[in-house]
């Protein structure tokens, strides 16, 4: 039975179905043929390039599944958000090019992505030192958006490395979602949370709010496939240790079989980035040891024991070994910084 969409305008619960497109597109590309899943909920293959067309948001969230079972690929929403036209959509072609800040972009932005969908809202909260940039259902779903979840990450972490650009480290990105199985583990370094509701979010230092950008959205920069491929993969490594630095037993083959990869593959990649497994454990130390200092509220006795040190000494030594100062004495210079 055909389905009858909303078209020249939309109504609360819809979403643009030409949003979809990119979806069959990758599938042609691969030989994928998506008419079964298409004639399942009667939907025209041509209406998916109207854009005055719209369509309740549950079946589109179930058009993009089955897409998903017909490719057999878990990943589909995230493989498809990856080689999406990001600068040939206007939402955030516009909102770039007429802001100088992160924070100009996202004024800007949550007033034109509405545009696309109004099954969703947008908002970004700022607090003392993070934002957050939130995507919360107008309605709890009962078809689970998991490839668009998995779309949504992928377009939400370029969106926000494009804008950042020098600034970018996805060690301080965190992504949260309920339907966090349509996003790998340590997905381009970020780490990734399960959500409590059904929509999605992304946090990141309010730091990066402040600081000015380019507006050239000729593209994202330019990194030979390889490279780009074992970059990856190291910055999975630093996600998957983060909640793991009290144990003692990180050897290669333990690490590699967290991350589904061979130990091969995993020593290969850090070779290729000149670092090794030791050195990446010590760096994300350093990391999360000043991250947690910074906050003050854990005692040093704690964060030494989160960080794998039984003795308050022990972890005292190693910080000062690393950065030159005690972990006091590194609160102390934070603390003043703030007076």
């Amino acid at each position: 039975m055909p389905i009858n969409p909303i078209a020249q305008g939309q109504s609360e619960g819809f979403i643009r179905l030409a949003l979809t497109a990119p979806f069959l597109h990758y599938l042609n590309e691969r030989g994928i043929n998506p008419q079964p899943a298409l004639d399942q909920l009667g939907i025209q293959t041509e209406l998916l390039s109207d854009p005055t067309v719209y369509l309740h948001s549950e079946l589109v969230y179930g058009l993009l599944n089955a897409f998903s079972d017909l490719a057999d690929d878990r990943y589909l929403g995230l493989h498809v958000g990856e080689s999406f036209d990001l600068h040939g959509w206007p939402p955030f072609s516009q909102a770039r090019h007429s802001s100088k800040t992160l924070f100009e972009f996202f004024a800007r932005f949550v007033r034109l992505v509405p545009q696309e969908s109004s099954s969703v809202r947008h908002r970004l909260i700022v607090d003392a030192d993070k934002a957050t940039y939130r995507i919360t259902q107008q309605q709890e779903p009962v078809v689970p958006p998991v490839q668009v979840t998995g779309f949504g990450a992928a377009i939400y972490v370029r969106l926000l490395r494009a804008v950042v650009a020098n600034s970018w480290d996805p060690l301080v990105v965190r992504w949260e979602s309920r339907y966090i199985n349509g996003v790998p583990l340590g997905y381009e370094g970020v780490e990734i949370g399960l959500g409590a509701d059904s929509g999605m979010q992304f946090s990141f230092p309010v730091d990066w709010l402040f600081k000015s950008h380019s507006s050239d959205t000729t593209a994202e920069p330019k990194t030979a496939a390889r490279q780009e491929e074992e970059i990856t993969v190291v910055a999975a490594i630093r996600s998957v240790l983060r909640d793991k630095l009290d144990e003692v037993d990180l050897d290669p083959p333990t690490l590699a079989r967290l991350l589904g990869l061979k130990p091969d593959r995993l020593l290969r990649a850090l070779h290729q980035q000149g670092t090794t497994l030791p050195r990446e454990v010590k760096r994300l130390k350093v990391h999360v040891a000043k991250e947690l200092l910074s906050r003050e509220s854990k005692t040093i006795s704690e964060i030494g024991l989160m960080l794998g040190y039984s003795d308050k000494s022990h972890f005292t030594r190693f910080f000062r070994s690393q950065t030159g100062v005690t972990p006091t004495q590194f609160q102390a210079g934070r603390s003043s910084e703030q007076v």
